[in-house]
C-alpha cells in the first residue's frame, strides 16, 4: 500500500490561527490540512484570496500539505461571486479539491427533478473547476441530502468529466446511511478523490420516536469496518488524501478533542500497518 495521506480538516479548530493549527495537527501526526473556508474562520469567503495563500505557505514551511478545501454546508450556487473566489485562491494556492455544500432534499419533493436541478448547478461547478484547474469534490453525507451514499452520490455526478468532478465518500456516513462499504466504492471508483473520515453509530434514546439516532464516534467504535475500507481502496490504488473531521458525538474540547484526533490518526495508520501484512 502507497504511502496514506492524513488530513486534518479544520472545522472545530477556528479559534487557532492558521500556525497554530499546523502545529497542532503536525504533532496530533497529521501530513496536511483541510481547510473549511467558512465565516468564522481564519480564512472564510471574505479574505480567500489574500488568507488562503498565506496560509498554504505556512502549512508548506511545516511540512503540511492542503490538498482540500472545504466550503460552507450551504454554498450550492456556484454563481455566487464568492464561490469562484475561493475556486481561484485554490488555483493560486496550490490546493487541489473543494468541497462544495450540499443539495437538499425536502420531504415531499420529487426526487428526480429535485436532481435535474441539481446537476445543472454542479454542472457550472465543474466549469469553474475547468477554468481554474481545481476538482469539485462531492461529498457523500447521511440524510436528506442528494449524495447521501455512494449510490445517490453516482446519481448526482455521473456523466461528468472526473478531471473536474469527483467523488469524495465518507465511510461513517456510509456506514449510517446502511451502505456496504466496498460495494459503494466500487461504484464512485471512476471518480474517487478523497476519503472521509468519520466513525458512525446508531444510539438508544429512551422515549424518542425513534428510540434510535444517528451519532458520531471515535474511529473503532462505531460501525465502519476500517479493515476492509482500507483493504478495498488498497486493492484500488487509492492515493487521495483521507480526511478526518473530528466529529465524536460529544462535547468533546480541547484538550480533549485534539488527543481524540490524534488517536484516530494513530489508529487508521495502524490498521493500514496492519492490512499491508
Amino acid at each position: 500500500m502507497s504511502a496514506m495521506e492524513v488530513i486534518l480538516n479544520s472545522k472545530y479548530f477556528a479559534d487557532l490561527t492558521p500556525a497554530q493549527f499546523g502545529d497542532s495537527a503536525k504533532s496530533l501526526g497529521y501530513d496536511g490540512v483541510d481547510v473549511c473556508v467558512r465565516p468564522g474562520h481564519p480564512v472564510h469567503p471574505g479574505n480567500v484570496a489574500e488568507a488562503l495563500p498565506q496560509a498554504v505557505a505556512v502549512w508548506a514551511d511545516q511540512g503540511l500539505s492542503c490538498p482540500l478545501a472545504t466550503l460552507p454546508t450551504d454554498f450550492t450556487d456556484p454563481l455566487v461571486p464568492e464561490v469562484e473566489a475561493v475556486y481561484a485562491a485554490c488555483a493560486e494556492s496550490g490546493v487541489q479539491m473543494i468541497k462544495p455544500g450540499y443539495f437538499a432534499f425536502t420531504d415531499g419533493d420529487d426526487y428526480w427533478r429535485t436532481l435535474d436541478r441539481a446537476r445543472r448547478r454542479l454542472g457550472e461547478f465543474a466549469g469553474l473547476s475547468e477554468k481554474h484547474g481545481v476538482k469539485t469534490a462531492c461529498h457523500t453525507h447521511s440524510g436528506r441530502c442528494l449524495g447521501s451514499n455512494c449510490a445517490g452520490l453516482m446519481h448526482l455526478i455521473q456523466g461528468f468529466d472526473a478531471t473536474h468532478v469527483g467523488a469524495y465518500p465518507d465511510l461513517g456516513h456510509m456506514a449510517l446511511d446502511g451502505e456496504d462499504v466496498a460495494m459503494g466504492l466500487a461504484m464512485v471508483r471512476d471518480y474517487l478523490c478523497a476519503v472521509g473520515v468519520k466513525d458512525g453509530v446508531h444510539l438508544h434514546k429512551p422515549g424518542a420516536q425513534p428510540p434510535y439516532e444517528p451519532r458520531y464516534a471515535q474511529l473503532g467504535a462505531g460501525a465502519v469496518d476500517w479493515r476492509r475500507a482500507v483493504r478495498t481502496l488498497a486493492a484500488m490504488c487509492f492515493s487521495g488524501p483521507w480526511a478526518v473531521h473530528t466529529e465524536y458525538g460529544t462535547d468533546a474540547v480541547a484538550p480533549a478533542l485534539e488527543r481524540i484526533a490524534g488517536e484516530d490518526a494513530a489508529y487508521l495508520r495502524r490498521v493500514a500497518a496492519e492490512s499491508a501484512v
